[in-house]
């Protein structure tokens, strides 16, 4: 799901937990909080709700990114990779 907003360019505000700090990049892509934190995830939130030039910029940032770095021949790609480098073991 959160490759899903990024593509949309909507910023993202998650628990620091798993691979999300992947996608969730502090400050570029959106808010990242302690896990189990909820007072954390709450700051995290009323941030981009209150400054609207970084939401704005957290939007961009995040087309930008899912442009970039997640394309589908890009991943077409990726995959192609790792099954040839399988194939060689």
């Amino acid at each position: 799901m959160l490759q899903e907003s990024l593509a949309c360019g909507t910023p993202m505000v998650s628990f620091r937990v798993g691979g999300v700090s992947d996608l969730v990049r502090p400050g570029i892509t959106g808010y990242l909080a302690n896990s189990e934190d909820v007072q954390d995830m709450t700051r995290g939130i009323v941030q981009l709700l209150e400054n609207e030039e970084l939401l704005k910029q957290m939007r961009v940032n995040c087309r930008e990114i899912a442009v970039e770095e997640y394309s589908l021949t890009l991943q077409a790609k990726r995959y192609a990779e790792l099954y040839q480098s399988l194939l060689k073991d």
